[in-house]
């Protein structure tokens, strides 16, 4: 079962996660990308933008710990998780 998350805009939610460029874009106007994976059984979802997309890309697709120093995943609950994804015109599943 995925964890719940106390939001203060939803209330008691899934939890999800998004790098930390997603995060902090969630009330900006610009658009920076949005991929994802689909929550699996007990994990929940993730996301990141098209920078930390690209970091990837040019370093074989691995999650190291550089990649996660980078992109320093935020908790955010599976409203606000939608509501990111929903502001994004590029939008990528992965």
């Amino acid at each position: 079962m995925i964890d719940k998350i106390p939001c203060d805009i939803h209330g008691s939610k899934d939890i999800s996660f998004a790098c930390i460029h997603l995060a902090t874009a969630i009330d900006s106007k610009n658009q920076i990308g949005f991929y994802y994976s689909e929550a699996e059984d007990d994990l929940p979802q993730i996301a990141w933008c098209g920078s930390c997309e690209q970091y990837l890309l040019d370093n074989e697709e691995e999650w190291t710990e550089t990649f996660q120093s980078l992109a320093d995943f935020k908790m955010l609950c599976s409203d606000c998780f939608e509501e990111a994804k929903n502001k994004e015109t590029e939008v990528h599943l992965r």
